[in-house]
């Protein structure tokens, strides 16, 4: 009788991907599609190769700061952290900045440094860059920044909740040549009397929203606790 013919052998498992040995623009074009928080907490730190691909200038051509978890915690270690961040985000660029997003962490001194040093900024985003306890988070001094700076190339601009009264939006409009979509919204300092105002001067302007009713929220209208953004 012949023998029993030996079991099969389990198939080999191929081996694991290696991915710190990908190219440098493939990485890159991942961490695109990360959040700038993403890329600085997390993937940029994995290797030596990740560090070098989350610093390639194209990376950074979008900066997204404006929702993500971190964004939520009241921490005043937190805030300087996220500012740190965004610096980070702005070197990295090399100057090729186009679109950033900030929520309420955007201090002026941050504007400061991203302004002088972005000329290819196109779009622009703050949200609800406000007073929260007496610490001034963005002390309405956009003005003054933008006129040491002008932003030549700023097509799109959106302030949400940012303390800001019409004459000093007129005076950063004034240093935005070639603006077209200006979103202004909950401004604390404006409300309906100031829209007529406003687009007496930005009749150049292709479209713009205004929504300021000038009533301010409460602080205790708030429950910071239970925001959750993904």
């Amino acid at each position: 009788m012949d023998a029993a013919a030996p079991p099969p052998s389990a198939p080999e498992e191929p081996p694991a991907r290696d991915w710190s040995l990908l190219p440098l623009d493939v990485l890159a074009s991942v961490f695109v599609r990360l959040t700038a928080v993403d890329v600085l907490r997390g993937a940029g730190l994995v290797c030596r190769s990740w560090l070098q691909a989350a610093k390639v200038p194209d990376v950074w051509r979008v900066v997204d700061m404006g929702y993500h978890n971190i964004m939520f915690k009241y921490d005043k270690k937190e805030r300087a952290d996220l500012c740190a961040m965004a610096k980070a985000a702005v070197d990295r660029s090399d100057g090729q900045l186009r679109e950033f997003a900030g929520r309420s962490f955007v201090t002026d001194e941050l504007m400061q440094y991203m302004v002088e040093r972005s000329p290819s900024l196109t779009t622009l985003r703050l949200v609800q860059c406000w007073k929260i306890h007496c610490w001034k988070v963005f002390s309405a001094r956009l003005d003054g920044v933008i006129t040491k700076s002008p932003l030549s190339k700023l097509r799109s601009l959106e302030l949400d909740n940012i303390d800001l009264l019409v004459e000093e939006l007129i005076a950063i409009l004034e240093n935005c040549p070639v603006l077209e979509v200006l979103t202004v919204r909950d401004c604390l300092g404006m409300d309906e009397e100031d829209e007529p105002v406003l687009r007496a001067k930005c009749a150049r302007i292709k479209t713009l929203t205004y929504d300021c009713v000038g009533e301010c929220i409460g602080e205790d209208w708030y429950d910071y606790g239970s925001w959750s953004y993904a």
